[in-house]
């Protein structure tokens, strides 16, 4: 599990490294659109002057308000 995953026959296996940006062991993505946006959530950012667009569906803070919620 830790380490680099072994890449996998007939795939691209492009690899994406994301930053820990607060020392806690995730990278944390904040979505640019609009508020009430419809569709994915998306950030766009430049590394090394490479344009890099991410797009996911689910905003994370909901699932920590289910947590939250089903620990009172």
């Amino acid at each position: 599990m830790w380490g680099p995953q072994p890449d996998v026959p007939g795939e691209c296996n492009a690899r994406l490294y994301i930053a820990d940006d607060y020392g806690d062991n995730h990278a944390t993505m904040r979505c640019q659109k609009p508020k009430g946006h419809d569709g994915l959530h998306e950030e766009k950012y430049c590394v090394y002057g490479n344009k890099v667009v991410v797009t996911w569906t689910k905003d994370e803070r909901e699932e920590e308000g289910e947590k939250e919620a089903s620990l009172a």
